[in-house]
């Protein structure tokens, strides 16, 4: 658990968070990845993440920081095999920690655009490893479960609760340029959305479901923050 003592860098009276990108752009290149991936039978599937992450990464802003990401598909593809291989080799088994492998590749490539102003300070910034993901398999697996069943079990009434669970767990363990992040969403706060969500997804005949992804982002990067002080990184 976080240390309930630490200070964030709050987005009121400070900088704010937020996500500034649209709907048909997401899916774009939503479209645009699972081609690529079915035409090449996943083996292209890296440059479909890649192509993703950075559209997310340059649409992403912490406390007034825009995010940057500077992974390529040909760094990822090699690990991609092997995980393609693993899974095959354990009957699909290695698949479950598949996930965790792009988290981790994921924060290590994504930095402060304004901290990355040329590529030696990018190739420092890789030396000291100051951007990360430091959450657990096990613990992914189980919040990932626990929301599940609260989805299932509620269904999908408390959907919110699962999102807010992993989420939470999620940006507390990424740190961008040695500055780890926070996250202050409450399942109280999506529900309403989620509600109006479901209501216009209904009378839209669907339609409105291709706009949730954005909501959801959207509320994920306004309540991120950064900690003042986290005396876990060096």
């Amino acid at each position: 658990m976080e240390d309930v003592t630490q200070v964030t860098q709050s987005a009121q009276g400070k900088t704010e968070s937020y996500f500034d990108g649209g709907v048909l752009q997401l899916l774009g290149w939503r479209i645009l990845g699972g081609l690529v991936t079915s035409i090449t039978l996943g083996i292209c599937y890296p440059f479909a993440v890649n192509w993703l992450y950075a559209w997310e990464a340059r649409h992403t802003v912490i406390n007034g920081k825009r995010l940057k990401f500077t992974g390529s598909a040909g760094g990822l593809f090699g690990t991609w095999i092997l995980c393609l291989l693993l899974s095959i080799i354990t009957l699909g088994i290695y698949g479950f920690y598949v996930p965790i492998k792009l988290r981790k590749w994921r924060e290590a490539n994504t930095f402060f655009e304004d901290e990355i102003p040329t590529f030696d300070a990018e190739q420092k910034l890789r030396a000291e490893k100051a951007s990360y993901f430091d959450g657990g398999f096990w613990q992914w697996l189980g919040w990932s479960i626990l929301g599940a069943l609260v989805t299932i079990c509620t269904l999908g009434i408390c959907y919110p609760w699962a999102v807010q669970m992993v989420y939470s767990w999620e940006q507390r363990h990424k740190v961008y340029c040695k500055r780890r992040c926070t996250f202050d969403g409450t399942a109280v706060g999506l529900f309403g959305t989620w509600i109006v969500c479901l209501l216009l997804c209904i009378v839209t005949l669907g339609i409105y479901s291709l706009w949730i992804p954005i909501r959801i982002l959207k509320w994920k990067a306004k309540h991120t923050n950064l900690l003042v002080n986290d005396s876990s990184i060096a």
